[in-house]
């Protein structure tokens, strides 16, 4: 029986059949070292899965990985095993990326531009809460920058001793408050020039 999680969705644990897992499309992990996989797939054979991947259900019972594509990739290429264990949770599309691009940054070897996409990522699924910010861009990356390049031109001003209209001025407090709750919630550091 599904119980709800810490962020209150459903979630239960299961052993499912590995043909069944479809990729991440939220995945921001582009390279994987084969030679790690290999060792981390002859772990998993010695001493078992330590942390089980995290799938959503899909249609046609299938599912979808939202966390743990090194894991999987492991089994699937190192190993004789047909079954993994499974966390499935009940989520939508923003909080599968959610969790996805959170752990994806909980990984040390992420590169620059992987941390950057996972961070990206994550701003924009909280931003997306703001029907407004949808209309800024087609893409996360679109998004985020006219975002961003709105807070540093308001800075700027700011800093120059400019005048600031009322509305300009509660816009930039509505979307930096936010951004920086992210940030500090997830124990980065960031200071996005409030006055």
């Amino acid at each position: 029986m599904p119980i709800p999680d810490h962020k209150n969705y459903p979630f239960s644990f299961h052993v499912i059949d590995i043909k069944k897992i479809d990729s991440s499309p939220y995945q921001h992990r582009k390279y994987f070292d084969e030679e790690r996989l290999r060792e981390l797939g002859a772990s998993i054979v010695q001493d078992g899965l330590i942390e089980p991947i995290i799938v959503r259900p899909q249609q046609k019972d299938r599912f979808q990985l939202i966390a743990g594509e090194r894991r999987l990739r492991a089994i699937k290429d190192y190993t004789d095993m047909t079954i993994i264990q499974a966390k499935i949770v009940v989520v939508h599309d923003l909080q599968a990326r959610r969790i996805g691009a959170a752990e994806n940054l909980l990984r040390q070897d992420l590169s620059a531009i992987e941390s950057i996409e996972a961070i990206i990522e994550i701003i924009d699924v909280e931003m997306s809460k703001e029907p407004e910010y949808l209309t800024v861009g087609k893409t996360p990356l679109e998004r985020v920058h006219k975002l961003l390049s709105k807070f540093d031109s308001i800075r700027v001003s700011k800093n120059m001793g400019s005048l600031i209209s009322k509305a300009t001025n509660g816009r930039f407090h509505k979307y930096v408050e936010p951004v920086e709750s992210i940030f500090k919630n997830r124990n980065f550091s960031i200071n996005m020039g409030k006055a």
